[in-house]
């Protein structure tokens, strides 16, 4: 469910909750059974008159394994059906039956058929029904508790474990296929050799004891026989061997401890090298080839890079990615050092780079993938669907604050001190505005050029207009350029598209879109339509020639607003059934959203300090409400939008485990940014105008629109706000931005009488106002604000049969109006603007 709206039952959505709440079940159902199967030919006696047939141990215990396997199949089929039902009960015809029974086939059936065999040969090697099911049931969860404890995170000792598989419409069962097949392999000959064993160990007539048993394992050990086990275990030692050297030797990886550890010593070795001079980014252009079979990505990056302080640079530092194989070039510059633990690199200048001067770099950079991983570590590059950006594919410029740990409990582990989440905020700020939040200081504004290639059946989308487009080779070749310099912040896609195209006032509006996807895409047109002609109209002039939305595979749920193109995961609007959009329309919504960042973080963008997130997430979601009013031109229908930020909010302070903070000061907190930032901004225009509100934006936008350092702060747009907000209203500054108010408002009792022909309604309201400190203590304050009352004319809420504005200035007030009608209800802030 999104904002209201359930997803279409599409099938791979059907399979998530098959295996969701398949797998408990199922490993009951095996443990019991096994037990079942293996006695109850002793429990009715009559297993010596089976075991004087002349058969084969082993054919017994095979049977039952299969036994075992087909009751679990059918139980995993018969959900399969309950699913194709549900499908066509919610009248949706696109059945893939082939996808059901892949999924089947590659992620479930596999894992069955292990489990049986090992079971199985527990309840045989333990010869006791009860400890069986004990030894069971700890062999299968103790194992598990003692791999988390011991930090194991390898798949070879986790029976039945593979990497994650996960289907996606548009890359089918993705990168980790190949993986999921050799492990269901190693794992099917590893329970196939207990089986035998078993078959060794299986008493047959009334013979007890171990040393009985021995003798019935070598009774059982024929010529033919033995050879069976040997092929079975070196079938096993052999994929033991292949599986090995794929994901421990030809794909390493690192553990959870490792990764941690691993941080802290960066951030212990290299955090004196954070504040170093270094030059910025100013030009990039970029030749990427994209080979989807083989998941491989061959990067060259030209860079110019211009000395913007104030004294001479005389080294050059950066931190690399070995994923992406990162190889620097630089001209007159030593490498003098190359720490190969920490990927850190400082170049020494032959000459030291002075103000406003440039240099050139080369970086090339590559993926390359090679045979298959413990658990796939790049989703990103895949045969349909690649999706990348360009921090990952290029060195970090300096230290890279990222890379440590956030938590502070972590941090105290390892003997860190507090991290702090964002520069304090300043009035008149110097050096500290010398960088934004979203490059920290590694550019400014970019003109990016990308000449980029991909397969033949595929489309390959860089930032900006397409100037030129070509076959070569039997491959795709785009050439594109930015129309605007802009954030140093672009994604690189390629997939098999279909593209729906559209015009608006010489803007080409286009969706990039898989084939099985399509029913939302004229929705999505509209939605980019319904965006910039708000924002255009209100903020100002949009500065590309394109506006892109390209969905990409659902290894992620997000969207994502880049320069002049949306990524787009397929999860998310592409599936949603939009039957109720007229009451809430969630593509409008998040489109709205992230074509507001075309403005908001795109145009202007806030310094690397407390309260920077604000003035991009904040103003978007309040942009993203606006144009949803304007579409709506139904105010109240908006609470079903604004509930949504309300709750964002208020949950996530009910967890908060740092600090909250007022809204002008926010530290990337996201229920912040978010949730409070778009309720308090749609307040303020319900309370001073949509003009009003609208005029400070665009004020603020025009001051900073693209402007080189320093960047502006929350305050520089309160400066900008102060001015349009009424004498009468300007304790909501202070209340809304720069403090943490919350209202309690309670509604004790309503009545009505009849006067004439109309009636009269007295209401009767307890009211405080409460300040909240970082930590959440809250104290009562003299209450003096505008508030809104209202009655409903139905109990739905779908009409208000009146509305005024009064002033709340008492811990206990009465309230009479007149209205026309007999109301269902009576509500204080009936439109739910207020915290």
């Amino acid at each position: 469910e999104y904002f209201g709206l359930k997803s279409y039952p599409i099938t791979y959505t059907m399979i998530d909750d098959i295996n969701g709440v398949i797998g408990i079940f199922v490993i009951i159902v095996l443990v019991f059974f096994s037990g079942e199967l293996i006695w109850k030919d002793r429990s009715s006696h009559i297993n010596e008159v089976i075991d004087a047939t002349p058969h084969h141990s082993i054919t017994s215990l095979i049977t039952k394994a299969l036994s075992l396997v087909i009751v679990t199949s059918l139980i995993n089929l018969f959900l399969i059906l309950i699913a194709i039902i549900y499908q066509l009960v919610n009248g949706y015809t696109k059945l893939e039956l082939d996808v059901y029974f892949l999924d089947f086939i590659y992620n479930s059936l596999p894992k069955y058929v292990t489990w049986s065999m090992v079971l199985i040969f527990i309840q045989v090697a333990i010869n006791n029904k009860y400890l069986g099911y004990f030894v069971s049931i700890i062999f299968i969860f103790l194992l598990d508790i003692i791999f988390l404890m011991l930090k194991i995170d390898t798949n070879m000792l986790k029976i039945t474990a593979t990497p994650s598989l996960t289907y996606s419409d548009m890359n089918s069962f993705g990168p980790a296929l190949t993986g999921v097949l050799w492990f269901h392999a190693y794992w099917f000959f590893f329970g196939l050799t207990f089986l035998f064993f078993a078959g060794l160990l299986w008493i047959r007539g009334v013979a007890s004891g171990f040393k009985s048993r021995l003798q019935s394992a070598k009774k059982h050990l024929s010529k033919q026989y033995s050879v069976v086990i040997i092929l079975s275990i070196l079938a096993f030692g052999g994929l033991f061997s292949v599986v090995y050297y794929n994901t421990q030797v030809l794909n390493t990886y690192k553990t959870a401890d490792e990764i941690e550890k691993g941080q802290a010593d960066y951030e212990k070795t290299y955090k004196k090298y954070e504040k170093v001079n270094l030059p910025k980014v100013t030009e990039a252009k970029y030749i990427i080839d994209i080979y989807p079979e083989t998941r491989a990505v061959l990067v060259k990056v030209g860079m110019r890079l211009t000395n913007k302080t104030n004294s001479p640079i005389d080294s050059l530092h950066f931190s690399i990615d070995k994923h992406w194989n990162q190889k620097i070039h630089l001209k007159n510059a030593k490498l003098v050092l190359n720490d190969e633990k920490f990927d850190y690199l400082i170049y020494q200048l032959n000459k030291p780079l002075l103000p406003n001067e440039t240099i050139n770099m080369v970086v090339e950079a590559s993926y390359i993938t090679n045979g298959f991983e413990n658990e796939v570590s790049n989703t990103n590059v895949v045969k349909n669907g690649t999706f990348f950006n360009n921090f990952e594919i290029l060195p970090n410029l300096g230290y890279n604050d990222g890379a440590e740990l956030s938590d502070k409990n972590t941090r105290k582990k390892y003997g860190l001190s507090e991290k702090n989440r964002m520069p304090e905020l300043e009035a008149n700020c110097g050096i500290n505005c010398m960088s934004n939040y979203l490059s920290n200081g590694k550019a400014d504004w970019v003109n990016v050029e990308t000449f980029i290639s991909t397969t033949a059946s595929q489309i390959a989308i860089a930032p900006g207009s397409l100037v030129k487009e070509w076959k070569e080779g039997g491959r795709n070749h785009y050439h594109y350029k930015v129309d605007h310099a802009s954030q140093n912040f672009y994604s690189f896609m390629s997939a098999e598209y279909q593209v729906a195209r559209k015009k608006w006032k010489g803007i080409d509006l286009e969706v990039y879109y898989d084939k099985k996807h399509g029913v939302n895409v004229d929705m999505m047109l509209k939605a980019l339509e319904k965006s910039l002609k708000y924002y255009t109209e209100n903020f100002g002039p949009y500065f590309h020639k394109q506006a892109r939305i390209i969905e990409f595979p659902r290894y992620a749920n997000f969207a994502q607003a880049f320069p002049g193109t949306m990524p787009y995961s397929e999860s998310f609007g592409f599936i949603i059934n939009l039957e109720d959009a007229e009451k809430n329309n969630v593509i409008d919504a998040v489109i709205a959203h992230e074509m507001a960042h075309q403005w908001w973080a795109h145009q202007v963008v806030g310094a690397t300090m407390q309260g920077g997130t604000m003035l991009s997430e904040s103003f978007a979601e309040y942009s993203s409400l606006m144009v949803m009013k304007n579409t709506l031109k139904d105010s109240l229908k908006m609470k079903d939008f604004l509930k949504y930020d309300m709750n964002r909010y208020l949950r996530g302070r009910s967890s908060e485990v740092e600090k909250e903070l007022p809204l002008y000061k926010v530290e990337n907190q996201m229920h912040i940014h978010y949730g409070k930032g778009s309720v308090i901004m749609y307040a303020l225009q319900d309370y001073i105008g949509e003009k009003a509100v609208n005029t400070a934006l665009k004020s603020f936008l025009d001051e900073y629109r693209y402007k080189e350092p320093p960047y502006p702060t929350s305050l520089d747009f309160l400066r900008n706000l102060e001015p349009n907000v009424p004498d009468s209203l300007k304790y909501l500054i202070t209340d809304w931005f720069k403090e943490i108010t919350l209202y309690d408002f309670r509604l004790k009792e309503a009545s009505y009488k009849k006067v004439n022909n109309q009636y009269q309604i007295t209401l009767e309201i307890e009211a405080n106002k409460l300040k909240a400190d970082t930590i959440g203590n809250e104290t009562k304050v003299k209450l003096n604000d505008w508030v809104d009352l209202g009655v409903y004319a139905d109990s739905d809420e779908k009409k208000l049969l009146y509305e005024k504005r009064v002033k709340f200035d008492k811990e206990k007030m009465n309230f009479t109006f007149l209205v026309d009608s007999l109301p269902a209800k009576a509500a204080i802030d009936p439109r739910r603007i207020l915290i």
